[in-house]
């Protein structure tokens, strides 16, 4: 699985949704609504505000959404037109994002956490993750589309942020994360970050 490990404050956090925003490729998928563990989703070109949790985006040209059917023997759902929107009953009653089956490929994954769940002074592990070609050998390929902009997505993030180790602190090893303005500002000043999610 692809990824790239990110340190933000909120104000970073928009900079990289008014870039999303800004993108006609990619859609947010949001919780429209909720009863008990049944959820309604939809697609969204535009998020306006963000929040301490993780987010689905799905690239709108590499087709329609499949939600797993848990059977072999019976075909997935089509999601043919998720701008309209679709119901999807989960195990629990706390998902952020809608679940897709591990296989997909169309979808990418952001989460946002600003301030450690260990440590209240702490920067939060944020980032972006991506199946990418993983299950390629079951037949699952990601379209090229999806990896153009995975690319396209990590010239964004080293354009607007600064290299930072990763496990290790400011000053030792090689970049393996990266932070935006104001979190690196903070990282600077001798601020904790989480290692691990």
């Amino acid at each position: 699985m692809a990824e790239i490990i990110l340190y933000l404050t909120e104000s970073d956090a928009k900079i990289i949704i008014d870039w999303v925003n800004a993108d006609s490729d990619i859609a947010w998928i949001v919780k429209d609504s909720q009863i008990g563990n049944t959820y309604r989703w939809k697609a969204v070109n535009e998020l306006h505000s963000v929040e301490s949790k993780s987010y689905c985006l799905w690239f709108i040209g590499s087709g329609p959404l499949r939600i797993p059917s848990g059977s072999v023997n019976v075909k997935d759902v089509l999601v043919l037109n998720p701008f309209v929107g679709w119901e999807q009953t989960l195990k629990h009653e706390l998902a952020e994002v809608p679940w897709f089956g591990a296989a997909a490929p169309e979808t990418f994954h952001f989460t946002f956490r600003e301030f450690s769940k260990r440590n209240e002074h702490a920067i939060g592990r944020s980032g972006f993750n991506w199946i990418g070609n993983y299950f390629s050998v079951v037949g699952t390929v990601a379209p090229p589309e999806c990896k153009k902009w995975w690319e396209k997505l990590k010239r964004f993030v080293k354009k607007n942020s600064v290299g930072v180790p990763w496990p290790g602190e400011l000053g030792s090893g090689k970049v393996g994360a990266y932070a935006f303005p104001c979190a690196y500002k903070k990282l600077v000043e001798g601020c904790e970050k989480d290692v691990n999610p």
